[in-house]
């Protein structure tokens, strides 16, 4: 089992600088993800996906895409914290988050640990913006997108992708109701690059085993395998 370092680290953006959580393996695979957060922040949650990836040989760099309007933001899943989140979403920038995603891809593709360009993996919101910066950065390896948010916006831009991409979505999720990731699904089905996966009766968060609500262990852990063989390519 690989070991993981932990750090934090300043990334240089465009009017400031942002924060990152980087998780480190002690054996690498050469290979490195940009992984981008739900609303609730660059949490405990996210930090524990990160490990998860890290141990498999991944190197993880998480940014703290909320920090133009809050930085290190950490919330929980109570019913105040979400009430909070979703402020945070209502603000959120998503052409200044692009655009540092951006710069978090540079910084990541510039670490002697990632050989090659980074993947882009995203839970949420940040599955959302997993696929807007996969199509604004057409070097990435692969854009991974766990239950994001609006997809049905972007079936063009999927299309057009180059890349491996990959689409996770439960089928009792209640921010992607189940005939909006089915239309998604069959939007998407003559792409040979892009696959999309439909875990049945799985709820949004189901990737996030913080979540007692939500963490599906068989969707989880289908998830995770599909999304280790993509990352490998």
């Amino acid at each position: 089992m690989n070991n993981v370092s932990e750090t934090i680290v300043k990334i240089p953006v465009e009017g400031g600088e942002m924060s990152a959580f980087l998780a480190t393996p002690s054996e690498s695979r050469g290979k490195s993800i940009v992984m981008l957060q739900e609303i609730f922040g660059v949490n405990e949650a996210m930090r524990s996906k990160a490990r998860q990836f890290a141990k498999e040989g991944f190197t993880v760099l998480v940014p703290d895409l909320f920090w133009r309007i809050q930085p290190n933001v950490e919330l929980g899943y109570d019913d105040a914290a979400r009430a909070e989140a979703f402020k945070f979403f209502k603000a959120f920038d998503f052409a200044k988050g692009v655009s540092d995603i951006k710069a978090a891809f540079d910084f990541l593709s510039r670490r002697t640990e990632s050989v090659g360009a980074p993947s882009l993996v995203g839970f949420c919101l940040g599955g959302k913006l997993a696929v807007l910066a996969g199509a604004a950065e057409p070097r990435a390896r692969s854009v991974i997108s766990f239950y994001g948010v609006a997809l049905d916006q972007n079936i063009e831009q999927l299309k057009a992708m180059k890349m491996p991409v990959v689409l996770h979505f439960g089928t009792n999720d209640a921010h992607i109701p189940n005939e909006v990731s089915s239309a998604i699904a069959n939007a998407l089905k003559e792409s040979a690059n892009v696959h999309v996966y439909l875990y049945q009766d799985a709820q949004h968060g189901f990737f996030n085993h913080m979540r007692s609500d939500a963490f599906d262990f068989d969707a989880a852990d289908s998830a995770f395998d599909r999304t280790v063989k993509v990352l490998l390519q």
